[in-house]
């Protein structure tokens, strides 16, 4: 199986940094009232570096812990065994095509962010990631909630979502590194399909690297004539 040039890895570390700095800037304000302390958690990411997967981990409310590597001291958990495991810490080894849900325990912590993959034998791994977004009326500019939109091809062919009152769609499991065609629609407008792809991480470290694609994607639909 092949592995990522040093600088995708770089550029995928660099990422997971700007996660992990994002979600350890979540703390109360000095102006709010004082509540208890929360329990110390894990806060767990997980990258597919070819069969190799990295554990960093911020550890909350706990002073001089901020972020880590815990790779090899974190307990390695498969949501289905029979797919593959880990013969190693961080080494997980698939036996067969299918989907797998992996996550950590740290020191008795349990994990907030849980990541899942399609993994194959033959195959690097994918992470599954969401597409979401809104669907509006191309004239007035406002939100279409009851329009459908539904994935026609690839992995997640078949899967849909319908807007709510905002105008909102969610699907939830979508492969990455994959182009699919997704269609939005609603009676007395014509259908819009695009050919997309989401990117496992849309962060870059380097300006000059290509655009990536974020799990967000917005459609104006025109009334039909």
């Amino acid at each position: 199986m092949r592995s990522l040039s040093s600088s995708q890895v770089l550029r995928c570390i660099v990422a997971v940094v700007v996660l992990m700095a994002v979600l350890a800037g979540c703390e109360k304000s000095p102006t709010e009232p004082e509540h208890p302390s929360p329990s110390p958690e894990l806060l767990f990411y997980c990258l597919p570096l070819g069969v190799r997967l990295t554990c960093f981990a911020y550890v909350s409310n706990v002073p001089g812990r901020g972020q880590a590597d815990v790779t090899a001291t974190a307990t390695w958990l498969v949501s289905d065994p029979t797919v593959g495991g880990f013969l190693e810490p961080g080494i997980f080894t698939p036996r067969r095509r299918g989907e797998v849900e992996i996550s950590a325990r740290y020191e008795a912590l349990t994990p907030r962010l849980t990541v899942r993959f399609l993994v194959d034998p033959l195959q690097p791994p994918r992470a599954f990631s969401f597409l979401s977004g809104k669907v509006w009326e191309d004239d007035s500019n406002r939100e279409l909630p009851g329009a459908m939109v539904e994935i026609l091809d690839g992995y997640a062919q078949g899967s849909t979502s319908v807007a709510n009152e905002y105008g909102y769609y969610q699907i939830k499991k979508v492969l990455t590194e994959e182009t699919f065609s997704v269609r939005a629609s609603m009676p007395g407008y014509a259908p819009s399909t695009v050919s997309y792809r989401v990117d496992p991480s849309a962060y870059r470290a380097d300006p000059s690297d290509p655009p990536k694609n974020p799990p967000f994607l917005d459609f104006r639909l025109r009334r039909a004539e």
